[in-house]
């Protein structure tokens, strides 16, 4: 967002006619349908949100401008979303935002980068490369539950209150453990994922204690 590059990035993913905007906050997160509407200029957007992390929110239509560049994009909207969108890119205007977005090429690897203290597009990376332990499996594991399409973000953490080690794991979608986090009595850890993500908590020596996912909101385990 331009004048706010140093409190984080903001990622829009465009798939069709259909869109995910995720901003700088676990209150930012909305999927779209958008239309781009013939003869205006600046060239239109009309997004309507279709589902949404922040209450209310779901139907609204939000109208931007937007232009693109070799490899960019560049939107700019009221920040208001009853007013019309602007005519202009927002140039010391203080009530349009802008945003400037770089094309990213999709990443291959399954396992996803690093967010222990937000909520973005993709999953954390493992914080540690030790190889997860064969102990008692979780029976949804056994069951051969995978990891669905990451379509909706949304935030988990974990509070180990218990006297002894609890181990994080994420379910990939292959079904196979990813060790995220080794968490010591009264650590806590935080971390961005998305609704069809399962999470398995273990003890020390890998045996499954729970299965979780989050909920849509910024849902806290307490593990006992």
């Amino acid at each position: 967002m331009v004048g706010g590059e140093k409190e984080g990035k903001i990622t829009i993913t465009i798939t069709g006619n259909s869109l995910h905007f995720h901003g700088l906050n676990t209150n930012e997160v909305y999927d779209a349908t958008f239309t781009l509407p013939a003869e205006t200029n600046p060239h239109q957007l009309r997004a309507t949100i279709t589902n949404a992390v922040h209450p209310n929110m779901g139907g609204v239509v939000v109208r931007a401008i937007f232009k693109t560049g070799d490899g960019n994009l560049t939107l700019a909207l009221n920040q208001d979303p009853e007013q019309e969108p602007p005519k202009r890119f927002g140039e010391g205007e203080p009530a349009v935002a802008r945003y400037e977005l770089w094309r990213v090429q999709p990443q291959k690897k399954n396992v996803e980068t690093s967010t222990a203290n937000e909520t973005v597009q993709s999953q954390p990376t493992p914080g540690n490369a030790k190889s997860p332990e064969q102990g008692r499996k979780h029976p949804a594991e056994l069951a051969k539950l995978v990891s669905g399409e990451g379509e909706i973000a949304s935030p988990i953490a974990f509070q180990n209150n218990n006297a002894g080690i609890r181990k994080v794991y994420w379910l990939d979608k292959n079904g196979e453990r990813k060790l995220y986090r080794e968490l010591k009595p009264g650590e806590s850890y935080e971390l961005g994922t998305y609704l069809s993500h399962p999470w398995v908590v273990t003890d020390a020596d890998g045996n499954a204690l729970g299965l979780y996912f989050p909920d849509g909101r910024k849902r806290t385990v307490t593990l006992e």
